[in-house]
């Protein structure tokens, strides 16, 4: 594995910081620019199987694709992300490979009713550098375990 320099961790520990905190904001316009345009999302289950939830394939090839379904579908929801540390690799001088640890909880809003979920999984992703900044350019989330509970009104 080659090392990564520590102003190039910095830099993408705080986006990702950043990405987790937007994310839980439904901050969608802020969180945009950590991204690359061609960014790739995918999630999947244990298996490697895209998540197919209701028949949503969470497999969005663009980066508008992944913030049209975000703003259309999180209004009525609150998450919480918690990551940890990255296991960073540079494999080009452009590009460095990261594999963070992921715990998260989504539950509808308001304090009665809904459901809440608890996952856990890895993300891994893809950052590329473009002048003297790093952007996630590829990145897949694999859900080790997703439990729910649905509330009665």
């Amino acid at each position: 594995m080659a090392p990564v320099s520590a102003q190039d961790s910095a830099i993408i520990h705080h986006k990702k910081a950043q990405y987790c905190r937007l994310s839980d904001c439904g901050q969608w316009d802020e969180l945009a620019p950590i991204f690359l345009d061609s960014c790739k999302f995918i999630f999947t289950d244990p298996q490697d199987n895209i998540v197919d939830e209701g028949g949503i394939y969470y497999d969005f090839p663009t980066k508008d694709k992944f913030f049209g379904f975000l703003k259309s579908s999180m209004s009525l929801l609150q998450t919480i992300h918690i990551v940890g540390p990255a296991e960073l690799e540079q494999t080009a001088p452009d590009e460095i490979k990261a594999v963070w640890p992921l715990t998260y909880q989504t539950a509808t809003k308001g304090p009665a009713g809904g459901f809440h979920g608890t996952g856990g999984g890895h993300y891994f992703e893809t950052w590329k550098k473009v002048g003297d900044d790093w952007f996630i350019g590829d990145l897949k989330m694999k859900r080790i375990f997703w439990k729910t509970v649905i509330y009665p009104e």
